[in-house]
């Protein structure tokens, strides 16, 4: 799962009150050519969309806004292929290494990414990375801690060049509000390189 995030460089976060505007933005996101996206939990229903989503072939599927275990174990069991968070949570991160599925901690800070890289966590999730210094903070990070594996969150399409080439290992765009997906998801193939 790791080596397919890291080659796709894009994961797409799908965020909204509508379950069906969900169903509909992850078919455009598929069709504008990315394979890797994120129902988060707060969505209503987010379970069941990500079991309708893995059995379509949507590309690979995981559970974003994961705090607790029990939300954890429930993603699992819908088929979730990732973990994500906004905060690093120690039970998460065990169950997740138990399962051998990638947990991706937000990180807001270099202790927080040392502490989740420790705890067998890659990649991390920057979060919010445009708020914490953009691209630049990535690369400050990577420069004494170069083995982190990053993944900067709240990107711009037309950022995406500039946070991998801070180093970041692949960046997640999205979220609520999005429009156009189709055109977003095939600028952001274009941008990835």
């Amino acid at each position: 799962m790791i080596d397919t995030l890291y080659a796709e460089k894009v994961v797409v976060v799908l965020r909204e009150k509508d379950p069906d505007l969900v169903r509909a933005k992850a078919r455009q996101v598929y069709d504008g050519g990315l394979r890797v996206q994120e129902v988060t939990w707060t969505t209503p229903k987010a379970a069941e969309l990500i079991r309708e989503f893995g059995k379509a072939g949507l590309g690979v599927i995981g559970a974003g806004t994961i705090l607790e275990l029990p939300d954890a174990k429930k993603a699992v069991a819908a088929g979730a292929k990732f973990l994500v968070s906004p905060v690093f949570t120690a039970s998460v991160a065990a169950y997740a290494k138990s399962k051998k599925i990638p947990y991706l901690p937000g990180c807001a800070t270099a202790q927080e990414c040392y502490t989740a890289w420790k705890a067998g966590c890659r990649p991390i999730k920057v979060f919010p990375a445009p708020t914490l210094g953009g691209p630049e903070f990535i690369r400050r990070l990577l420069n004494p801690m170069p083995f982190l594996e990053l993944l900067p969150t709240l990107i711009k399409v037309d950022e995406i060049p500039a946070y991998l080439a801070a180093g970041a290992r692949a960046v997640g765009i999205g979220g609520a509000g999005m429009t156009d997906v189709e055109a977003m998801a095939r600028a952001a193939v274009k941008a990835r390189g």
